[in-house]
């Protein structure tokens, strides 16, 4: 009897919604001007993620050296009011830090990555994952602790498909209008003025 009772725990346990858990499928939210938006759900974060594609009539080399240049971000990408690589830590390795300009009455936002770069045949990957610990808290902001995502740049004939894709928990408490601003309409803007950068 009790090896009968075992084989139905485990064989309840092993269909437990639990044992399916993980990231949700894909979900189209937007597909404007050559770019689409995608967002899913994340196992256990109430935050969606999201996934911008698109495609630039530009060389790989030239895409990759906009996006790297954290520095120059407060001229050209969406609710970055300071940002600036802090620190190389090795090959292709840096430590950036970034000040999100949230709208009234949120708090603003800031956060400290690890930017990781790799190269492969016709690939550039941009690696971005939060670090704790390298700065002290600032009592003006609010910390993102947890966030990650890439940029893949893959050459395509004389073009440049763009893969941007990014989680992050913002901390604190945020109107969901503040939310879906920044899984929507901030990457599909980012993707807009990087096109615009890359054409100037």
């Amino acid at each position: 009897m009790k090896h009968i009772q075992h084989i139905i725990f485990y064989a309840t346990f092993l269909l437990s919604p639990q044992c399916f858990a993980g990231n949700g499928a894909w979900e189209l939210e937007k597909n404007e001007d050559g770019i689409k938006i995608y967002t899913r759900t994340v196992d256990g974060e109430n935050i969606r993620e999201f996934k911008a594609l698109t495609t630039i009539a530009a060389s790989r080399k030239i895409i990759a050296k906009i996006i790297v240049n954290i520095n120059d971000y407060v001229n050209w990408y969406p609710d970055i009011s300071e940002a600036r690589i802090m620190k190389k830590i090795g090959d292709g390795q840096y430590y950036v830090y970034n000040v999100l300009d949230l709208p009234w009455p949120a708090s603003d936002r800031d956060g400290v990555s690890k930017m990781t770069i790799t190269k492969s045949e016709g690939t550039t990957l941009i690696n971005m994952k939060s670090i704790n610990g390298v700065i002290d808290e600032s009592d003006d902001y609010v910390r993102i602790t947890k966030s990650y995502g890439f940029w893949k740049l893959k050459t395509v004939g004389s073009e440049t498909s763009v893969h941007f894709q990014y989680f992050a928990s913002p901390g604190g408490s945020l109107p969901d209008w503040i939310i879906n601003m920044f899984i929507v309409d901030n990457p599909f803007e980012t993707l807009t003025l990087l096109k615009k950068k890359v054409a100037a």
